[in-house]
């Protein structure tokens, strides 16, 4: 048989075999881009949410410092979306904001803090760019769109004065208060919660990590929410607490430090019953980790460290910062 019978007699199956060739090849170059971008998206995803906001690898920009008076009853609203924030009481009048805002690649003052005075307190965002955001009075805080790879993150730390209610949320970071006098809401999405406050109401809530709340009173009316998806949800409630309690977890463990029920002996477990001549709702959920109600005691006196003299500085205008020597 000749070349050209060869190819006369075999031409179908060839051209069948260079299409499939073909069509394999293009797969495997399909797959393995796939692989490369999953990678890279896996890498960016861990990137993004890293909440080692002041680790050695991260480069620091100007503090961002605020102070300015906030009386008892008033709010501060903190809005955040990557950083996390701390809060401490202080004893003077003035709440005071530091912002520490770090970065690797991402220019630093694309980040930008804003204010918002308002008869119910103050308001507090941090703003990326390439996001359509409304920063507002009374917490109003909306974000649309993508922060485009952008690594900046911002870290707040707060001195609360006596009686001001907080609400402070974040995406990707802890949110911790200790030593509240008053109401507190404290959100995050991937981060721990843990608040301390004099008198509840609490909300503690997130998804990626554990919930905490411990209320030595309760100023007024008000539900408790402690949850979370992946990870451990705990309330400690003071010895004379007036409340129905609801508890649940799938796959973790339930203990409390009062006389409730607790059903399930398997894949789900239930706490539940009244305390005192019920009243407020308590909620304590999670999926992944383990239910503990305990009983707080007597409220402890709050650790306050004195402020240092420091002359007198006229008072900021409305909704803008006043900064100390060496800020910005």
């Amino acid at each position: 048989m000749t070349g050209k019978e060869f190819l006369l007699r075999w031409r179908t199956d060839i051209v069948r075999g260079v299409l499939i060739l073909g069509v394999v090849f293009g797969i495997g170059m399909f797959v393995m881009s796939m692989v490369g971008r999953g990678k890279a998206a896996l890498t960016n995803f861990g990137q993004q949410f890293d909440t080692d906001f002041l680790g050695a690898d991260r480069s620091h920009g100007q503090p961002w410092v605020y102070v300015t008076p906030l009386a008892s009853q008033r709010t501060l609203w903190l809005r955040n979306i990557n950083g996390s924030i701390t809060v401490t009481p202080t004893d003077e009048k003035n709440v005071q904001i530091h912002a520490e805002r770090t970065f690797k690649h991402s220019a630093v003052d694309s980040v930008q803090i804003v204010t918002s005075v308002s008869n119910g307190g103050l308001t507090v965002c941090a703003v990326w760019p390439g996001r359509s955001t409304t920063c507002g009075p009374d917490g109003h805080f909306s974000t649309q769109g993508e922060m485009h790879g952008n690594d900046v993150a911002v870290v707040f730390e707060v001195q609360l004065p006596h009686g001001v209610k907080l609400d402070a949320s974040t995406i990707n970071g802890d949110v911790s208060v200790d030593g509240a006098s008053a109401p507190v809401g404290a959100t995050t999405v991937n981060g721990d919660v843990s608040v301390e406050t004099a008198n509840g109401p609490v909300t503690a809530v997130t998804v990626n990590g554990d919930a905490k709340a411990t209320m030595h009173g309760f100023s007024g009316p008000g539900d408790v929410k402690v949850t979370t998806v992946h990870g451990d949800a705990e309330v400690d409630l003071p010895s004379a607490t007036d409340a129905v309690v609801d508890g649940h977890t799938v796959a973790g463990d339930i203990s409390s430090e009062f006389p409730l029920t607790v059903t399930g002996k398997f894949a789900s477990h239930s706490l539940s019953g009244t305390l005192g001549k019920g009243g407020r709702q308590i909620q304590i959920k999670t999926v992944t980790g383990d239910v503990d109600l305990r009983n707080a005691g007597v409220a402890p006196q709050p650790v306050i460290a004195p402020s240092p003299a420091q002359p007198p500085v006229p008072p900021a205008a409305p909704g803008r910062p006043r900064h100390r020597p060496g800020t910005s």
